[in-house]
């Protein structure tokens, strides 16, 4: 039963909170009108989120399909448009988060992100353009997502957060389509090879991060739950098409030793008798054919029509490597400081290298081996209790998956792009919810 005292208080928590924030607008009013009329707006979605936690968390999730910082220009003295949304979302949830609780065993990424910016404070070499406020920006922007790993929605919620997953992608397609339309942003990326790209309402490599989620969600899903097979084949043959057409190689990549054992399952059980598996059998077969078909001649552009000393081009990323790798290499123990990354950059590398585009190499650089390792390990932590509780006909699959997550994490920011490690982070706490209350039910069964 709900704490009654609880509920009587809550009124007053909220009134609180709505006059320290009308308090807020007003001021802001007299110096920054925009600023004024975005707090107003951040007030009503406040309303609706304290009357209807469940589904602001539907609105949050279903804004991660647009990259906010890329489709808004905007500034705000010593914020970038991306941290405002981080924490706008961050607010938006509070209700959620004090109606449904956290799931504090949880918290091991976040403790190791805090170990990281302690050795940041205390023993790490700072890197000259590296100030006080970008690391704590940075810790912020990092801890956010595991908080989103940690609360604990209802089964019924979980569900719908799941099939909101597998949507984003078409959710960014059909929105870029409309931004298109209106002449706000670009649908289409036509890079200097020739190469044409679908970026929906992102950029190709988020869309693409959108994508590979759709898909390897939507292949354990069909496994876990068969019922609702039916929409996961719908949303993985849609998903796949717009990972083709963004023209991104790490996430095809990634996710092979997932497809294959996905087929390889599919044709065991086909051979044992369920026959009805030829239907998707054929269509994945025919999916696939087409889209080596129709992107043959892009991904060829985007890999070899520039001359690389690695023979294939990867988009600069191997100058870039190197390039972090010997800007820490006299620090390898705890790094440059929490940050250092994102300001390391001295113009010697394309601008649009701001971070690595390798997970391992950012966090080296930002905390050596130390920070690096422990944040590693804690993910691996967190990875085994999940492990621990699904049930024993996906955990291949989730072993692939997170596998998946490791390779993508060579070549792109897993960790540190909204249109990844939300989604990401949102969907293992939905698998574990539905895994804990399908283990309570076998057990009373």
């Amino acid at each position: 039963m709900p704490d009654r005292s609880l509920q009587l208080r809550k009124p007053w928590y909220y009134a609180a909170v709505y006059v320290l924030l009308a308090v807020m607008m007003g001021i802001a009013a007299a110096y920054q009108p925009v600023i004024s009329f975005l707090g107003v707006g951040l007030l009503v979605l406040c309303l609706y989120a304290v009357y209807q936690p469940e589904k602001m968390s539907y609105l949050v999730l279903l804004s991660t399909a647009i990259s906010v910082n890329y489709i808004v220009e905007a500034n705000v003295p010593g914020l970038e448009i991306l941290s405002l949304y981080k924490l706008g979302i961050l607010i938006l949830l509070v209700p959620g988060l004090l109606q449904n609780g956290l799931r504090w065993k949880f918290a091991s990424p976040i403790v190791a992100i805090a170990c990281m910016l302690f050795l940041t404070l205390f023993f790490s070499e700072w890197h000259p353009r590296l100030t006080l406020s970008i690391t704590l920006k940075a810790f912020i922007g990092l801890t956010l997502p595991f908080f989103f790993l940690m609360i604990k929605w209802k089964e019924a919620t979980a569900q719908k957060h799941i099939r909101i997953i597998c949507l984003l992608p078409i959710v960014s397609v059909a929105t870029g389509a409309i931004l298109q339309l209106a002449h706000l942003y670009p649908f289409l990326n036509v890079e200097f090879t020739g190469a044409i790209r679908v970026q929906g309402a992102n950029i190709a490599p988020h869309l693409a991060m959108l994508a590979f989620l759709g898909i390897t969600i939507a292949l354990m899903e069909t496994k876990r739950n068969p019922l609702t097979a039916k929409f996961y084949y719908g949303t993985l043959a849609a998903n796949f098409a717009i990972l083709i057409a963004t023209g991104t190689r790490g996430p095809i990549l990634a996710m092979l030793a997932m497809a294959a054992y996905y087929f390889f399952d599919m044709v065991r059980d086909y051979i044992k008798g369920k026959l009805i598996l030829l239907i998707p059998l054929l269509c994945s077969l025919v999916l696939i054919g087409g889209a080596v078909y129709v992107q043959w001649d892009n991904m060829t552009k985007r890999s070899f029509e520039r001359q690389t000393g690695t023979g294939i081009d990867l988009s600069g990323r191997t100058e870039a490597w190197s390039y972090f790798l010997k800007g820490v290499q006299d620090y390898p123990l705890t790094g440059r400081g929490l940050g250092a990354v994102t300001v390391a950059n001295d113009g010697s590398l394309y601008a649009g290298f701001v971070v690595p585009h390798n997970e391992y190499i950012r966090f080296y650089y930002d905390s050596g081996y130390i920070g690096c390792i422990l944040l590693f390990l804690s993910l691996l932590v967190l990875f085994r209790m999940i492990h621990r509780i699904i049930p024993q006909r996906i955990k291949v699959y989730y072993g692939a998956f997170i596998l998946a997550f490791f390779l993508y994490s060579l070549s792109d920011n897993t960790l540190s792009t909204v249109q990844f490690i939300i989604p990401f982070c949102w969907y293992l706490n939905c698998l574990y919810i539905l895994s804990t209350t399908n283990s309570k039910k076998e057990e009373v069964i």
